[in-house]
């Protein structure tokens, strides 16, 4: 039991980050309620989708009556003037990870766009007899598109990057403990290594046609905070060589441990790849 324990707790809190991580991303789905003089609208608004599907906006059942809704829209990062289409009634089905889910009310379905990491910028507007208003205000809602993965790739990646968390996590309570950590640090870099530097860069080209858009050749948050990652697992790596005080090995696997935390508090796909339809190209650029 006091094997399993520590295992454990590396693995629930590795959830616990990885559910966090998603659902603050800019690429989770938009959802809430919006209050109207006709009463309570809520709303599901997709952020993310792939190439041939259309981008789904969505008001759920019950909408109440007298309250009508349209989109307003047009390519990010474009020369493109605002275009609007009519929310209608209809029942919504839609893919994510695998799961399927449908949504009956009142939506609107951009078309697709055909290329890798480009995206739409969108406002919701409802009008209840007093004037139409946005459901978020003058920010628009931004959905980016991006290519099939496939699904062996996909999930050997993620089962890597889960691995490599929760071994990152067992390392740190193993020096807690003040036990023994170097088998537990070599484990985390050779899998960190593998889930985020070496199945990453391939579900990225996949996804976004391209292999890293981090430093130096972007800002993508995803590519930048396992490279960050990966230093303090170095320097613990450094201090496990070189150091023969075990206070100075435990101190450093401390901080690449709570360096790993850190990481996986910031949201995920941050200021990531997009199309700038001005120049016709422009993966890896901030957005």
């Amino acid at each position: 039991m006091k094997r399993i324990l520590p295992w454990a707790v590396a693995a629930a809190l590795t959830l616990a980050c990885f559910a966090f991580q998603n659902r603050t991303g800019p690429t989770y789905p938009l959802e809430g309620k919006f209050a109207t003089a006709r009463g309570q609208v809520s709303f599901k608004f997709l952020r993310s989708e792939e190439i041939g599907q259309g981008l789904q906006i969505m008001l759920r059942d019950p909408v109440p009556q007298g309250v009508s809704a349209r989109v307003r829209y047009r390519r990010y990062k474009s020369n493109d003037g605002w275009s609007e289409t009519p929310m209608i009634p209809g029942t919504f089905r839609f893919s994510r990870r695998g799961t399927a889910e449908e949504v009956r009310g009142v939506g609107a379905t951009l078309p697709s766009l055909p290329e890798r990491a480009g995206k739409y910028e969108y406002l919701v507007l409802l009008d209840d007899g007093s004037g139409a208003r946005s459901v978020t205000g003058d920010r628009p809602v931004y959905a980016r598109y991006k290519a099939p993965v496939p699904h062996a790739v996909l999930l050997v990646h993620i089962l890597l990057v889960f691995l490599s968390m929760t071994l990152a996590l067992r390392t740190g309570l193993a020096a807690i403990a003040g036990g023994e950590v170097r088998g537990l640090l070599w484990a985390t870099i050779g899998s960190l290594l593998l889930g985020a530097f070496v199945l990453g860069p391939i579900v990225q080209k996949y996804a976004f046609g391209v292999w890293w858009s981090g430093v130096p050749f972007g800002y993508d948050w995803t590519d930048n905070k396992v490279l960050v990652e990966l230093l303090g697992w170095a320097g613990a790596a450094v201090a496990v060589l070189v150091s023969r005080n075990p206070r100075t090995v435990r101190g450093a696997v401390l901080v690449a441990t709570a360096v790993t935390l850190a990481v996986y508090f910031i949201p995920h796909s941050i200021f990531g790849s997009e199309y700038d339809y001005t120049r016709g190209s422009g993966h890896g650029t901030a957005g």
